[in-house]
């Protein structure tokens, strides 16, 4: 272990009583993407939308997650109120941008589509009508000079769709499986996984909105529970401000930052060829979530295995090192004589040493902390330090428990 506070020896005559700590619950919030390029195929056979709801489907009845909090909603979600289909921007309502009939001309072929009504919308760049190649197929631009079709005609389009029909972050606030412990909740999560279909493009950043949003409205209404957000995508945003990989990021930030913070995971789904590129991306998202790295599964290998393990690693970082302050069997708490002890998978007793809070955490010793110093309030939750946590994560079979009685050894 990684305590400061030396051998357990010397609380064995004053311990009047000990109590292995209670974990703190843990609850996910998982973001499904269920555009249309999940129906692509992995090379497995299954498509990424099969494979990714069965590893789903075996997590959540997995004897592990027992415990677990889980709640779920997929994006995009059509906005109500927003039609099917448009003819004009006219047609859709606000807040769900202009038809995709028209896009400007791009200044490079990897910037998003800007979609417009007129020239005005484009600024330097032209408004051109969006269509398809009648010869050989593809999306072109009619009569734009770099994006228009090689061969025959480009057929513009006669109706299109509300560009930010699902760019609503509240529509992904409102679960579509609400946060349940398992295993108890198993089967309506995987009736919704069941029933659900794929449908729409991808806006990253109205749904990570609405996702930390809820996140942090159910730790504020739960406390004691350390609430997780989970992203799980196959592509790059395409639709909703902002769509850029900071201004998604800057979303993933503030929700780490706060009180309740809220840390976000993510997977990725991606083909070996867009892999590098996904990695790097999804990697700031991650990183500015608090939780360092995303996972990207290449689609040549088997996504259903592969997803289920990320899913088995996220829950084992999510799990928090906060523990219930136990309640002496007969009188009141003495806070000034509470130790904590981590006993490895191989019995040896290690007792870790107090600080005052986290920013007094020793990087390498670690040691554990109050969320509220006992001389300012009541005390409800027993954290470990960094160290302290990845030590313990690190030690199959370790425990931690609360010694009530002795005086609290202090870094």
């Amino acid at each position: 272990s990684s305590g400061d506070g030396g051998g357990a020896d010397a609380l064995a005559t004053c311990a009047t009583e000990t109590q292995k700590a209670t974990l703190l619950p843990l609850d996910l919030y998982v973001l499904l993407d269920r555009s249309g390029s999940m129906e692509d195929k992995t090379a497995a056979g299954p498509t990424k939308w099969d494979a990714v709801r069965d590893a789903l489907k075996k997590f959540v009845d997995d004897p592990k997650s027992a415990g677990l909090g889980v709640g779920l909603q997929y994006f995009p979600i059509k906005h109500t109120g927003v039609p099917d289909t448009c003819s004009s921007s006219a047609q859709c309502p606000s807040g769900s941008g202009k038809c995709t009939l028209k896009a400007c001309h791009p200044n490079a072929a990897t910037d998003p589509i800007k979609w417009c009504d007129s020239n005005a919308d484009c600024g330097a760049q032209a408004c051109r009508d969006l269509g398809t190649c009648l010869i050989g197929g593809g999306t072109c631009l009619k009569n734009d000079p770099t994006y228009d079709c090689l061969v025959g005609p480009c057929v513009t389009y006669t109706s299109g769709s509300c560009a930010d029909e699902g760019c609503f972050s509240a529509d992904y606030k409102n679960p579509a499986v609400p946060i349940a412990t398992l295993p108890g909740s198993a089967n309506n999560l995987k009736t919704s996984l069941t029933n659900m279909v794929t449908y729409g493009n991808t806006p990253t950043s109205a749904a990570l909105q609405g996702g930390i949003d809820q996140a942090k409205e159910f730790a504020a209404a739960n406390p004691g529970h350390t609430v997780v957000l989970l992203l799980a995508t196959d592509g790059l945003p395409t639709a909703c401000t902002p769509q850029d990989i900071a201004g998604i990021s800057a979303i993933a930030a503030a929700g780490k930052s706060g009180t309740p913070g809220v840390k976000t995971f993510v997977i990725g789904v991606f083909t070996t060829a867009e892999k590098a590129t996904a990695q790097t991306n999804l990697d700031a998202i991650a990183s500015a979530g608090g939780t360092n790295k995303a996972i990207v599964i290449d689609t040549a290998t088997n996504v259903t295995t592969a997803f289920q393990a990320a899913l088995d690693a996220i829950r084992g970082q999510a799990l928090p090192c906060d523990y219930n302050v136990p309640k002496p069997e007969a009188g009141t708490p003495d806070y000034d004589k509470v130790n904590v002890q981590h006993t490895t998978g191989g019995g040896a007793k290690d007792v870790l040493a107090n600080v005052a809070d986290a920013a007094a955490c020793d990087p390498t010793k670690g040691g554990w902390y109050y969320d509220v110093n006992p001389t300012k309030g009541e005390p409800t939750k027993i954290s470990l330090c960094p160290a302290s946590c990845t030590a313990l994560k690190n030690d199959a079979g370790g425990r931690i428990d609360v010694l009530l009685g002795c005086k609290t050894i202090v870094k």
